[in-house]
């Protein structure tokens, strides 16, 4: 087998062992933020390589490079077989403190050839927050229990009092534990099935066939960097604020240089840190800039140390973009990240439009945390329905896929599972009417949710972004913005509140919490749009009338029309339409 075929037999082989490992989180995790596949997998080579990955929630991902560094930079030949590592730091390599790491080193016939490693979202990390969450966190030690690179296990021994340092802080330490479990467990699926693979291949074909892989992916980036317009190209986007201490919106700054195949994302004008849990760790940041990168550019880029290798990121220690410690972070793989991920995605429309997307969603979510009257044990529940994403040139965004820290990967808890595992009922769920930007093409739609509480003194946090004008999803060459995302809280007593993003209320038996997420942005100009499309979204429900004649220009003889009697533009214009001019 030559080298290059087998280059290619390798790469897949170890994406399928990333996809397994991801397969038996899944399928055994305890948490419903595992559930919802807020996890990631991946492989590194011995020399710190990041190989491979099962990206389920590609903010998480991207940060996989900085936890393993941060694990070397404490036990580098210190590493033994049967070793597990945890970290969960932002100051030791971690992006945020909820996304706990998980490493193993894989020996082959007693010499270190790979590392295995897992990450996902903790229902519990300590400190004063809900599911992970604080916002009144002033710093990082307000902000969970920070977990430097340590030994879960010893060459397979368990280091008890490692783990009970770790449970004895937490409130949902049954659900952790069994996280963790998940997580080593899928970590020595890994293990073993990179084991068959040299065993099947030998070590120095599987070795010079991960080298070229990771040359390629290399190759690919800088190719599709190479199609974007040379020029510097400058975005600013917001955070709607930073927690309870900093209510004032918090600027992202980027100036994008491309230069042939070569790009340089320069954050280092963004505003300073804040006190609050929002700023982003420069892992973070880094993720963010690939998410956005796999967003824009040829699906098939392998999302490994190549294409990181491709790119130059430069952020200035001290400000949102690169906060230092003691800077509380918990938020940033939410609302930092989709505001880095849309200057990235806003700078690219100043050279192209049509590469890029209109603004996508931002996430919003209610968590709720306590103990169950019912049984007596701790719970942790969220509860919010996704947004949608941005349209792009010739094609309607999609419908409630989540804002774009996910890209779509991330999946709601079944809500039988949701009423079980808390005193909560889904009353209602589903698409809002009018929740997408207007446009040629339309952004895709947010939805509504409704849930009631059933027990007392219930501790509710409510996390995100996107209720702020300058926040909302933007729209691109004509087309509009996404409304806003809003909340309301319909008390028993006939009482109702309206939430402040990023705040902690307690509710009571009967107070029903209301969400409505913003759908994407629009692109092209809305009068565009195709007639007979304008006319299914209201037959369904998912545009008004009023804002068929109002914002899509739809009169109403047209509304009254057949088919063949249509008037007015683009009458035979579809959403796949191979008309690729810009408004």
């Amino acid at each position: 087998m030559t080298g290059t075929i087998l280059a290619s037999v390798v790469g897949n082989r170890l994406h399928a062992i990333a996809e397994r490992m991801a397969d038996a989180m899944l399928r055994s995790c305890r948490s419903a933020a595992f559930q919802s596949r807020d996890f990631v997998t991946g492989i590194f080579d011995a020399d710190g390589a990041w190989i491979a990955t099962k990206d389920f929630i590609p903010v998480l991902a991207g940060s996989l490079p900085s936890a393993y560094e941060g694990v070397l930079a404490k036990f580098a030949g210190d590493v033994g077989e049967g070793d597990v590592f945890v970290l969960n730091d932002p100051y030791h390599g971690n992006n945020h403190p909820p996304d706990v790491t998980v490493l193993k080193p894989v020996f082959h016939r007693g010499v270190l050839r790979f590392w295995t490693a897992t990450k996902g979202h903790h229902a519990d990390v300590g400190g004063g927050g809900e599911i992970g969450y604080n916002p009144g966190a002033r710093d990082c030690y307000e902000d969970a229990l920070r977990i430097p690179p340590v030994r879960l296990y010893r060459g397979g021994e368990r280091q008890d009092d490692v783990w009970d340092l770790i449970l004895l802080n937490l409130r949902l330490r049954d659900a952790v534990e069994g996280d963790l479990h998940c997580q080593i467990g899928a970590a020595s699926i890994g293990e073993r099935e990179l084991l068959a693979m040299l065993d099947a291949f030998g070590v120095e074909p599987v070795l010079e066939a991960v080298r070229i892989q990771l040359a390629a992916s290399a190759r690919h980036m800088r190719a599709e960097i190479a199609r974007w317009p040379d020029g510097t190209y400058e975005a600013v986007r917001h955070l709607d604020d930073g927690g309870e201490h900093h209510r004032e919106p918090i600027a992202v700054r980027l100036a994008l240089t491309v230069a042939g195949d070569r790009a340089v994302f320069d954050f280092t004008a963004s505003d300073p840190q804040v006190v609050g849990y929002a700023n982003s760790t420069r892992a973070n940041t880094v993720a963010s800039v690939l998410l956005a990168l796999f967003g824009v550019t040829d699906p098939a880029q392998r999302r490994d140390g190549g294409a990181l290798a491709a790119v130059e990121i430069r952020t200035r220690p001290g400000t949102i973009t690169h906060a230092v410690e003691p800077a509380a972070t918990t938020l940033c793989t939410i609302t930092a990240c989709e505001a880095i991920v849309e200057t990235v995605w806003l700078a690219l429309s100043r050279a192209d439009p049509a590469i890029t997307h209109a603004g996508w969603c931002r996430g919003y979510a209610f968590a709720a945390v306590g103990v169950d009257e019912r049984t007596g044990r701790a719970f942790g529940a969220t509860g919010a329905l996704k947004g949608g994403s941005g349209a792009v040139l010739g094609f309607d965004g999609w419908d409630a896929i989540g804002p774009p820290v996910a890209m779509g990967g991330g999946r709601e808890v079944d809500v039988e599972l949701h009423e079980l595992g808390a005193p909560a009922t889904v009353l209602e769920q589903g698409f809002a009417t009018d929740s997408a930007g207007a446009g040629r093409w339309r952004g895709g739609l947010g939805g509504f949710s409704r849930w009631r509480i059933d027990q007392d003194g219930v501790r509710v946090v409510c996390i995100g972004s996107g209720a702020l004008e300058q926040t909302v999803p933007y729209g691109l060459a004509g087309g509009l913005a996404a409304p806003a995302n809003r909340s309301v809280v319909r008390h028993r007593d006939g009482r109702v509140t309206v939430p402040r993003t990023n705040s902690t209320l307690v509710l009571g038996r009967g107070d029903v919490i209301e969400i409505h997420t913003s759908g994407g942005g629009g692109y092209g100009d809305p009068r565009e749009r195709s007639r007979a499309a304008v006319r299914a979204d209201v037959r369904d429900g998912l545009v008004s009338e009023a804002a068929a004649r109002d914002v899509y220009g739809l009169t109403r003889r047209v509304w009254g029309t057949a088919p063949s009697q249509e008037t007015g533009p683009d009458t035979a214009l579809t959403a796949d339409t191979t008309d690729r001019s810009i408004p």
